[in-house]
């Protein structure tokens, strides 16, 4: 499977690209089958239609939509007709570490509880529409030493507004109440999964009682905090199946499974699937 790493074509030295694109336009690189980002998508889709699977969820995506595609994601772009908008991409090194401390809240949102589709009501369109205009003009300009720090804000602007959307959606209310414990959670686990799968652990790091953190993950995700570290286990081992070599042993002592048999038994209960037919499915 292909990585596709981020590049700008006109050779800025910028760690970000807006692209707009109409119906027809051969600008916009499409990867004609599955590949993983080394970098963050959001398409914001004006009108057209576009299908499209990130981590392994099919999206119908029409007019007046944004697509997250989290870095790291595996993702692919089945078809499109008459499709216009936008798509912006940037690295992590794109924004200071204070910056991704403050926005980061909408993208872990976004990719740890794959909620990657954001609807967008009539009184959004016109302010987000704005935003990505202003990108594309900073982005046109002559690269200059203050460039950077004024597409650093346009896009904090942007996502704040989008993280503002979502908050807005009724089943948000968890998030918006424990956002700052939730994060802290989803940051470690990212960090620590493939080391650390017992709740102990992440209760003693976090400074919580195992009961308030299942409490308050369940409150988000709707499953504790103990499933919801095996259901992160289990999308990095759909990545792994699909995108590399590696056999099924060699996948589950990576993800700190010392049995293969075991991770298999607990891959094929929350698939529907083993590590094998998964792995031929998605190669087809």
């Amino acid at each position: 499977m292909k990585t596709v790493e981020f590049y700008r074509p006109d050779g800025k030295k910028l760690k970000i690209e807006i692209i707009k694109y109409e119906p027809d336009d051969k600008s916009r690189n499409r990867t004609p089958d599955r590949h993983r980002h080394n970098f963050h998508s959001i398409f914001f889709i004006l009108k057209g239609k576009s299908v499209q699977e990130v981590e392994f969820q099919h999206f119908d995506l029409s007019q007046n939509q944004i697509l997250i595609i989290p870095q790291g994601a595996i993702h692919w772009e089945k078809e499109n007709e008459n499709l216009s908008g936008y798509v912006v991409l940037f690295k992590d090194e794109f924004f200071t570490k204070m910056q991704r401390q403050l926005l980061y809240g909408l993208l872990h949102y976004a990719s740890a509880l794959r909620k990657l589709l954001i609807p967008l009501e009539e009184g959004d369109l016109k302010t987000i529409k704005l935003y990505f205009e202003l990108l594309i003009q900073e982005q046109a300009l002559e690269q200059n030493q203050n460039q950077t720090f004024i597409l650093q804000n346009i896009m904090l602007a942007l996502l704040n507004r989008l993280e503002g959307v979502i908050q807005n959606l009724p089943e948000i209310n968890s998030f918006v109440i424990h956002r700052r414990p939730f994060q802290r959670f989803i940051e470690l686990v990212e960090d620590t999964f493939t080391q650390h799968n017992s709740l102990d652990f992440y209760a003693s790091e976090l400074q919580l009682t195992k009961r308030k953190l299942n409490e308050t993950i369940k409150h988000i995700t709707g499953q504790t905090a103990s499933n919801f570290i095996i259901d992160r286990l289990i999308l990095e081992a759909k990545r792994e199946l699909c995108f590399s070599d590696k056999s099924i042993k060699e996948i589950a002592f990576t993800l700190g499974y010392e049995s293969q048999y075991y991770f298999s038994r607990i891959f094929k209960n929350r698939t529907g699937k083993s590590p094998e037919q998964f792995r031929i499915a998605y190669a087809e």
